[in-house]
């Protein structure tokens, strides 16, 4: 730190009663400015020999020297130079020569700013204070930029004049170039929200960057293209009024190679940040700038994404003339790289963001229209649909079947048209084409009315419903139309969603107009979705509801239609709980564009289309399902039908009652009940449903053992390859778009009763060829190895009995008698062993394998084979696996590990294992005799051997068997080696059991 100010005379008294110092202490100290000045011949400086040196030199000088913060004295009218070990450093390279050097010799390139201030102290002035000064010091072959914050202050004689200066100093470079970059860094980051493209962040972040051009005298920033061959300038500072011969265009990358230009393509393939040296050589003179000095070196930094090693982008900036290109420089331009790659992807993130709004709102509105199109062509093949039907029910002497189904007809004919209007009215507000008539209505009347035509479906629900419809002091402008609708769409929706306690509807007077309140004990909504609930198209996905069916418009629509009346909505909602919407109505007509406000007198109040809403209402409430009268024993299978829609439960059980026993449920719950009390044959079902839909059934279905091969037949309103291969992915055996045929559906039932049929005989003739191997088997392992046996003892005998009478021929032939009945006794085992493994059963249960693999390595290492292996035992996971069938896995690949163990080294076989997603991973390595991979494709088959039976004795049987064991735990087996250099072998085994996935 500097010292304050402080004036000649207060310095002169402390150095007058000063004690003079002994020569031999005047360089006292360990440092090596002492131990320079120790050693220097100061008869020969201008100095002249120490001991004719003032006293009050050499006791300024001690302080100096003693001081570790920098300080330089300067002595005599020439300012000589005398300093400590602190600093050195700002004396760059001009130390050691500046040792008693005149002060305008050593600062000759700053003089013209330090000797005036150094002058005015000497001549009696008072001491200076200076703060981040800012010199050029000669320093490397170029200006150094350097800033100082220093004092001069006088140091008195022996005869009390002015002997020379103390400078007190401290270099903040570091401090001021550090605080100029970081307010660039913050700038360019509070600027990067201005780019809102790419082409902009790069335009805002080249203006940041040219108001720093002390450290970036230019910048440049290339664009690559997608394949990284084409590099594109899109923004430039500091380079605008250059016009020399190879100033920066939009090239193609290869050229960039030239002597002219940047190397950019080693950059893109590198890619790693390359300083470029010389550009003069390159470019010629390039523009001065504010340092009125020309840079001659630039750094070209990628920019890249995340996760991407690749450039999209290169940054060009060009190397401050004053500056070396230290590790703190390239610090700050590996910070400007990083902060213009946010600002980069900031501006990607909200131009993706702005593409994707507009896509959706393009998305809704090319909805909108496509709805509106085909709403108006729906109406006339509808029209005449409801009109013959009208007619024809209209006959008397229509049977009761007949009248049944064609009421089917009619209700799903009327619901098509309800929904075909909400498009229009939705399609008509939207382009601002509605026909709106607000007339004065007595509301309170009217609503009561309209929803008085839900009491039965409330009371069929179960459902307590309340109506409190207070009376109004004057009536409010509605278009009864829209009102119906609004009403309607309200009273379906709580129906829709609540399945204990009740709804009520309420209506009373409010400050400024009129309150309706629809209030129910339903399942709520989630807080996430209450944004969204007026959006059109939306639905809250996975919401229990007595109907997956609708548009996902009919609350949209009513936010429209109030917005119409001037009104508002809100809705309230706890989860689990219940919701309440909210309609605020404005008494009077100021509010409503005159064109559309009628002064008629209150008509009739009676609801026009209320029964549609409430007939599609019934619907969705309890079906009882109806048994089949037919016969049993004229019934070739059960089929079970599951479909949330009344009349298609019914049109299903009439097409399919002829020719089945048929029982309908309503949910994918109730069809999971009834599977679980009485199996079917077939199940066929509707994917969208409440409770439990048809792909949760499926895997409900899937999961379980008894099941799992039941048949599933999906129905769907869904149609296209997507929704199919979602059906089948999520385990259904056919999928069925609507509408289908009356006779495609019927052929389908019967083709996969068929087949299920067909898959049952086949299971049973498995079954009972399994029985018959398991006991060929069983005869076999009898009948093969009574005469092995025999054979054995019998040469066994003649071995040991009668050894006496045997020449060495005859032991040597005996002796390859028994080994090669062992060997064939051993060939027996594995096939039978082999043979087994197709009929034995899996039972599955999680062991510790560590423990498995520890007693099978200690039984193995205390034989022959493996009694000087060196087995370690890695961590292992634990395995869900029949251990009976695991341990002859182990067993084998471990044997084989010590069987094909190296014979010039000491046999080493490591064992691991590890969890890799949903199965777990073990392997077992081994630094034997190897295999040559071109002979992979025969290493798992019977009877495969790659070595000789002389060099490595064996069945070539086992690794079938344990691929066998491990494919039959749905698992995989595999092996690495290179010849001579060991082998390793590999197997997975899932981590679930199926219905635990």
């Amino acid at each position: 730190m500097a010292p304050g100010r402080s004036s000649g005379p207060s310095l002169r008294g402390a150095l007058v009663g000063s004690a003079a110092l002994a020569p031999e202490d005047l360089f006292a100290g360990g440092g090596e400015m002492s131990a320079l000045m120790r050693s220097t011949d100061w008869s020969k400086t201008k100095l002249g020999p120490v001991e004719n040196w003032p006293r009050s030199l050499k006791t300024m000088l001690g302080v100096v020297l003693g001081s570790r913060f920098p300080m330089l004295l300067w002595w005599g009218p020439e300012l000589l130079h005398l300093y400590n070990d602190a600093y050195r450093p700002i004396l760059r390279d001009k130390h050691p020569a500046s040792l008693a050097a005149p002060a305008a010799q050593v600062w000759s390139e700053v003089w013209d700013v330090a000797g005036p201030m150094a002058r005015s102290v000497q001549e009696g002035g008072p001491a200076t204070w200076t703060e981040d000064l800012q010199l050029f010091i000669s320093s490397g072959g170029m200006a150094e930029e350097t800033y100082f914050t220093f004092s001069y202050s006088p140091v008195p004689g022996d005869d009390g004049a002015i002997g020379g200066l103390l400078n007190t100093v401290q270099e903040t470079t570091v401090k001021v170039q550090s605080e100029r970059q970081i307010r660039m860094l913050h700038d360019l980051s509070a600027r990067a929200a201005e780019g809102k493209t790419e082409e902009e962040a790069y335009r805002v972040a080249a203006e940041t960057l040219s108001a720093n051009e002390l450290d970036l005298p230019f910048v440049l920033f290339y664009l690559l293209d997608e394949k990284g061959e084409d590099a594109q300038l899109v923004a430039v500072s500091g380079w605008k009024d250059y016009q020399g011969p190879a100033k920066p265009v939009h090239l193609p990358i290869a050229q960039h190679m030239t002597a002219v230009s940047w190397p950019l393509a080693e950059v893109v393939r590198t890619p790693r940040e390359l300083v470029v040296e010389d550009l003069a050589a390159r470019f010629g003179p390039l523009p001065a700038g504010r340092w009125n000095a020309r840079p001659n070196q630039a750094i070209v930094l990628p920019l890249s994404r995340a996760g991407r090693s690749t450039p999209y982008a290169l940054l060009v900036a060009g190397v401050s003339p004053h500056r070396a290109l230290d590790n703190r420089y390239l610090r700050f331009f590996r910070a400007t790289a990083a902060q213009v790659m946010s600002a980069i992807a900031t501006a990607r993130a909200y131009e993706a963001e702005t593409n994707r709004a507009e896509a959706l709102a393009e998305i809704d509105r090319a909805k909108t229209t496509f709805f509106s199109n085909v709403s108006h062509e729906f109406r006339t093949p509808l029209t005449l649909l409801l009109g013959p039907l009208e007619m024809l029910l209209a006959e008397a002497t229509l049977g009761g079947e007949t009248r049944e189904r064609l009421g089917q007809m009619q209700r799903n004919a009327l619901r098509l048209l309800r929904l075909v209007n909400a498009l229009l009215d939705f399609s008509r507000m939207e382009a601002g084409r509605h026909s709106a008539r607000f007339v004065p209505t007595d509301l309170a009347r009217y609503t009561a009315d309209l929803a008085s035509a839900f009491h039965s479906a409330f009371n069929k629900a179960g459902l307590s419903f309340a109506v409190d419809c207070r009376y109004l002091a004057a009536p409010i402008y509605v278009d009864r139309d829209m009102w119906e609708k609004i009403v309607m769409n309200l009273l379906s929706n709580a129906l829709k969603f609540t399945f204990e306690g009740g709804v009520s509807v309420r209506l009373a007077p409010a400050e400024g107009g009129a309150l309706l309140i629809v209030k129910d004990t339903g399942i709520g909504i989630p807080r996430g979705e209450q944004s969204k609930l007026f959006h059109r198209f939306h639905r809250v996905e996975g919401a229990r509801s007595r109907s997956y069916e609708g548009t996902g418009i009919g609350l949209a629509l009513v936010h429209e239609l109030v917005a119409l009346h001037g009104g508002t909505i809100r809705v309230a909602s706890d989860e689990g709980k219940g919701t309440e919407f909210a309609v605020m109505l404005r008494a009077g007509r100021d509010h409503l564009p005159p064109e559309h406000v009628a002064e008629a007198s209150d008509a009739s109040t009676v609801p026009r289309s209320a029964a549609a809403y409430l007939d599609e209402a019934l619907q969705w409430l309890p079906y009882e399902s109806r048994a089949v009268a037919s016969p049993p024993a004229k019934l070739s299978a059960r089929v079970l039908v599951a479909d949330d829609n009344s009349d298609l439960r019914t049109f299903l059980s009439s097409l399919l009652t002829p020719h089945y026993e048929v029982q309908a449920v309503v949910d994918g719950r109730q069809a999971l009940a009834a599977v679980q009390a009485r199996k079917p044959d077939l199940v066929l079902s509707d994917v969208m449903m409440p409770n439990l839909d048809g792909l949760g059934l499926v895997r409900a279905l899937r999961e379980n053992p008894e099941t799992r091969t039941l048949p599933v037949i999906l129905l769907s309103a869904r149609a296209g390859q997507e929704a199919s291969l979602e059906g089948l992915a999520a385990g259904a055996d056919d999928y069925l778009a609507k509408p289908f045929t009356s006779q495609e559906l019927l052929a389908r039932v019967r083709t996969h009763l068929t087949m299920a049929r067909a898959r049952d005989e086949l299971v049973t003739k498995l079954t009972q060829a399994n029985e018959d191997l398991r006991a060929f088997n069983s005869s076999v392992s009898h009948d093969l190895r009574a005469p092995l046996r025999a054979l054995d003892g019998f040469a066994g005998i003649l071995e040991e009995d009668h050894a006496a009478e045997l020449n060495d021929e005859a032991r040597r032939k005996i002796r390859i008698i028994r080994d090669s009945v062992q060997r064939m006794a051993d060939i027996v085992d594995a096939l039978l062993a082999l043979s087994r493994i197709g009929y034995q059963v899996v039972k599955k249960e999680r062991f510790d394998t560590g423990a498995l693999v520890a007693r099978i390595c200690t039984e193995l290492t205390t034989s022959d084979t493996g009694a000087d292996a060196d087995i370690s035992i890695g961590s292992l996971p634990q395995t869900l696996a029949d251990q009976t069938l695991l341990r002859q896995v182990w067993v084998n690949l471990i044997s084989n590990a010590l069987k094909y163990s190296s014979t010039r080294v000491r046999p080493r076989v490591q064992i691991s294992g590890f969890d890799k997603g949903e199965e777990s991973v073990f392997c077992i390595k081994d630094n034997g005799v190897g295999f040559d991979m071109s002979n992979i494709d025969r290493l798992f088959g019977v009877f495969q051997r790659l070595h000789r039976s002389e060099e490595f004795s064996g069945t070539g049987i086992g690794l079938a068997i344990v691929k066998r064991i491990v494919e039959k735990h749905l698992g995989r087996v595999w092996a690495e080696s290179t010849l001579n250099e060991g082998a390793a072998f590999f197997f997975s085994l899932p981590r679930q059991n199926e219905s635990e996935r």
